[in-house]
């Protein structure tokens, strides 16, 4: 695998796999050493299916097997000798030539016909510098486009007329769609040792050129989106390529020639003409040391459109008439929650999408969150802040669009009642380390580093606020926090902390610190805390894992004993730490009836006492006279 950038001369290898055989039982098959596995997406399901035999050890790509090499059917000393080029749009040729009568029709006023009217006209596809076709006993009208001074026509003759005429004659033109560059001679580029040129795809600005040419990957991105796999295949390709060639162009160093000066070089279809190398035996070139060729990859696209600064942007979708079915953005973020819904494909705790304030979707990200029982969702609120990728507006001022008031009603009004969700308020400012340049960002991208360091600080028990832990300016979001996109009051943090949104305040003397830590549930309870909610979090995740070890053990009382001695050292050493105050583990007859043990079922019930945070703290200040004894 070469960086695309390089150039024959100065080869940089991303990645190398050597040795590798089409033999299926060698430990050198190429899908074993490369990897064959992918993941599909499952509809039905909702979730992530992988496919495939062998890991993926490769960093960048994966193999797909031909199927008689797979099972064994092929000869195992076949050599890769050449690919098929990226696919392209099928070219045009001679358009309109035999088409007089259409052209006369109206190709300038877009009567029936009219070239104007056509597909090749709405496309904006013109014929050299003639725009328009005088009609009999009229000029020619410049259609809608670009301007150009006078009007024109063409005779019969094909002369070039600015006057009418008796008859409109012919007029042709072809589309050539480009493909990729090839090496033509084993001496371009300079190289000292023509051995070591790689014949086939070239990346460089011209065949006697170093330099990089940056537009050569444009030709190998995805036609559309439903562009068959494997476009080579004769029944797809007589049926789904639409308008494309299968391929843009067929290599091989079978094409390999010498040419008059004895310089190896390529030429199309030399191998047909018996005039190649290889013509007597594919080993004549081998053995002259020519044995290498770059073949691309395309295919990649991300599904995104380049034109916009955030081709995800919150505008492209509308709350409530949003679905998968009409929005391809609505529909990239709700797969990617999707995906990690499953507690047992990925193993998480946190669940962010920074940026994303779809109330929808932000909605969804609790419901997964609560589902899987095991992670805390850190949503983002819409409108609090309105960034450049969103829309412009030439008075900043503008960008601020709700008041603490207003998200606080919003929030309340959408019913939120979950302990496994959480937000913020405001939008916070940080520096980019690589260009310095300052950024407004949403508080969940600050408070996905909060959690971390608080964690790593203390435990994660511990709440993540305040100035010990939840200190932005000291570094606690371990981004730099310069600033926030509104200063709160005493009475705008209270607004917030009674709807269960958390304020990022900024102190005068002490900086910009997260003071709250509420969860989205709505009933007052140990579990309206993140605190709380994330170490009953841990101790179900922890309690789990010590589980399996009497998984499928006999349900008797020695195996009760056995549990109880793993899990009640585990619960001691959390109350040590401060996570809760008190416990009680009981596991006996009166959890485990005889009834759950004929269902197989052991059955142990965990009573905790959680510590709380402190989050007020109430001081009463008497003042004495001079006298009084204050024993008294």
């Amino acid at each position: 695998m070469r960086l695309i950038s390089d150039s024959d001369n100065d080869v940089q290898i991303m990645e190398r796999f050597d040795g590798c055989t089409l033999d299926p039982t060698s430990p050198n098959f190429v899908a074993r050493k490369i990897g064959d596995q992918y993941l599909k997406w499952d509809t039905t399901q909702k979730r992530l299916r992988r496919y495939g035999e062998y890991a993926n050890l490769s960093k960048f790509v994966y193999v797909e097997m031909n199927s008689d090499v797979e099972a064994g059917a092929t000869d195992p000393l076949y050599l890769p000798f050449g690919y098929y080029g990226p696919p392209k749009w099928t070219n045009v040729i001679n358009i309109g030539a035999s088409d007089a009568t259409r052209v006369a029709q109206g190709p300038i006023t877009g009567g029936a016909g009219g070239l104007r009217s056509s597909t090749v006209w709405n496309n904006t596809i013109m014929f050299g510098s003639v725009y328009a076709m005088t009609s009999s006993g009229q000029n020619g009208t410049i259609p809608t486009g670009p301007s150009l001074a006078g009007n024109m026509g063409i005779n019969s003759t094909g002369s070039l007329l600015t006057t009418g005429s008796a008859r409109i004659g012919q007029i042709s033109a072809s589309l050539s769609f480009p493909t990729d560059l090839l090496r033509a001679s084993a001496s371009d580029g300079g190289m000292s040792d023509p051995t070591n040129a790689y014949f086939g795809y070239l990346t460089t600005r011209d065949a006697t050129s170093t330099r990089f040419d940056a537009s050569c990957a444009d030709s190998h991105r995805l036609l559309f989106s439903d562009f068959p796999d494997d476009p080579t295949i004769g029944a797809i390709r007589a049926t789904a390529l639409k308008g494309c060639d299968g391929w843009g162009y067929v290599f091989s160093l079978d094409d390999i020639k010498k040419d008059s000066l004895d310089i190896y070089a390529y030429e199309s279809g030399s191998r047909a003409k018996e005039t190649s190398v290889t013509s007597a035996s594919y080993a004549d070139l081998l053995n002259q040391g020519y044995n290498r060729f770059t073949a691309p990859l395309w295919g990649g696209f991300d599904g995104l459109n380049i034109n916009l600064p955030d081709p995800l942007y919150n505008a492209g979708m509308t709350v409530g008439s949003s679905t998968e079915r009409n929005s391809s953005i609505y529909y990239t973020y709700k797969r990617a929650i999707d995906t990690v819904g499953d507690p047992e494909y990925l193993d998480m705790n946190l669940l962010a999408v920074p940026g994303l304030t779809n109330d929808d979707l932000t909605s969804h990200m609790v419901t997964v969150a609560a589902e899987r029982a095991d992670t805390l969702a850190l949503i983002d609120l819409k409108d609090v802040y309105v960034p450049s990728s969103e829309a412009y507006y030439s008075d900043k001022a503008n960008r601020l669009r709700t008041t603490p008031v207003q998200a606080s009603n919003n929030l309340r009004d959408r019913r939120i009642n979950s302990s496994y969700g959480c937000t913020f308020y405001p939008w916070v400012q940080t520096r980019d380390e690589g260009t310095g340049i300052l950024l407004w960002v949403p508080p969940s991208v600050a408070m996905m580093g909060v959690l971390a360091s608080s964690q790593a600080k203390a435990d994660l028990w511990f709440a993540p606020a305040g100035f010990n832990r939840g200190g932005l300016t000291e570094g606690a979001a371990g981004i730099p926090i310069t600033a926030v996109t509104e200063r709160l009051t005493s009475k705008n943090r209270d607004t917030l902390y009674d709807a269960r949104i958390n304020p990022i305040a900024s102190f005068p003397n002490t900086g910009i610190v997260v003071f709250g830590q509420k969860t989205l549930q709505e009933g007052q309870s140990a579990l309206d805390r993140i605190n709380v909610r994330r170490l009953v979090i841990y101790l179900k995740k922890q309690i789990s894992i010590l589980s399996t070890q009497i998984l499928f053990e006999q349900n008797v009382q020695a195996t009760w004993n056995r549990f109880k001695s793993l899990v009640e050292p585990f619960l001691a050493n959390v109350k040590t730490n401060f996570g809760i105050t008190d416990y009680r583990l009981i596991l006996d007859e009166s959890t485990t009836t005889p009834d759950l043990i004929d269902q197989n079922i052991m059955y142990a019930k965990i009573m905790i006492k959680p510590a709380r945070a402190i989050e007020y703290i109430a001081i009463d200040f008497v003042i004495a006279s001079t006298g009084a004894s204050f024993d008294d």
